[in-house]
């Protein structure tokens, strides 16, 4: 999961690079943000997709908060990449626009999809490192 994550976090960097360097690419990203600007409600999904991963990322931390002696660096160390991930997603997603970066919508899912996946993460590793202790 680690390896998808970052395979979103690259793909994010490669789609603005090319998105500013070569024409070709800019102009499909254009297209496909106008296609996508007509098809779906966009400043829905943007303002939802940022509320269920904060909602889901704050129940996780809660989880981790009130098992105070459970506490492993390990699982502090994912808790901390899944509170930065959602926040540059949400910060992304709410200080840039498609007319600022034409790679908005693409840098968005990307970001929003590796910060989905640490959050997977993250609450997978809590429930599992919860199991372990209890049945010791």
């Amino acid at each position: 999961m680690t390896l998808g994550e970052l395979f979103f976090l690259a793909a994010a960097y490669i789609i603005h690079y090319f998105t500013r360097k070569k024409m070709g690419m800019a102009r499909y990203v254009i297209y496909k943000n106008q296609g996508w600007e007509r098809t779906l409600p966009m400043e829905a999904l943007k303002y939802t997709s940022v509320a269920v991963l904060t909602v889901l990322t704050l129940a996780i931390l809660v989880a981790f908060v009130s098992r105070h002696k459970e506490k492993a660096r390990l699982l502090a160390a994912m808790h901390a990449a899944m509170v930065f991930l959602t926040a540059l997603y949400g910060a992304y997603t709410f200080l840039s626009s498609a007319e600022a970066m034409r790679a908005y919508y693409f840098i968005s899912l990307m970001l929003g999809a590796a910060a989905l996946v640490q959050i997977i993460k993250t609450g997978a590793a809590l429930v599992l490192c919860g199991k372990n202790k209890n049945e010791s």
